[in-house]
């Protein structure tokens, strides 16, 4: 249930940011829903950039790094999550062994959620250090930068 909130909540988000900067709105938040953990950090990593906005690290930096959030955010909301759902289960026990063996079973689950947000979020980080280049990119770029352009003219 938490994906749907969360991702159409980004979608919405990223609609409204998509249009305001002249990119292909419904796309992108369609594809944000859908493939939220990947897209999105695409998505910033590509949009066109406001006046006065700048972008460092080159694209391949950028989506690691936004990745690295979203995924972040992605896993705290799996693990609280599956924290509710432990509860639930260890309120339905009956016995001291029942209660024991869903707290051990609790205990390993969430440190698998761990492990992996962890592995992932490393394996992000230091291919984007890898990555990282000493671009740097100013606002208006894209179809903004024709707009501020034509505005600058009259």
């Amino acid at each position: 249930m938490w994906y749907p909130i969360t991702y159409g909540i980004l979608a919405l988000w990223v609609y409204i940011d998509a249009k305001q900067r002249m990119n292909n709105a419904i796309a992108w938040a369609i594809a944000t829903f859908m493939f939220g953990v990947i897209v999105l950090p695409i998505y910033l990593a590509k949009r066109n950039l406001k006046e006065g906005e700048v972008r460092e690290g080159g694209t391949g930096w950028n989506i690691l790094k936004n990745f690295a959030i979203f995924w972040t955010l992605t896993m705290a909301i799996v693990a609280i999550e599956g924290i509710q759902n432990v509860s639930e289960v260890i309120q339905q026990t009956e016995t001291e062994a029942e209660h024991i063996g869903a707290t051990i079973g609790a205990t390993l689950g969430l440190g698998m959620i761990f492990g992996l947000w962890f592995i992932v979020l490393l394996a992000a980080l230091v291919l984007g250090l890898f990555l990282k280049t000493s671009v740097v990119e100013k606002g208006p770029t894209g179809p903004l930068a024709k707009v501020e352009k034509g505005n600058k003219e009259e």
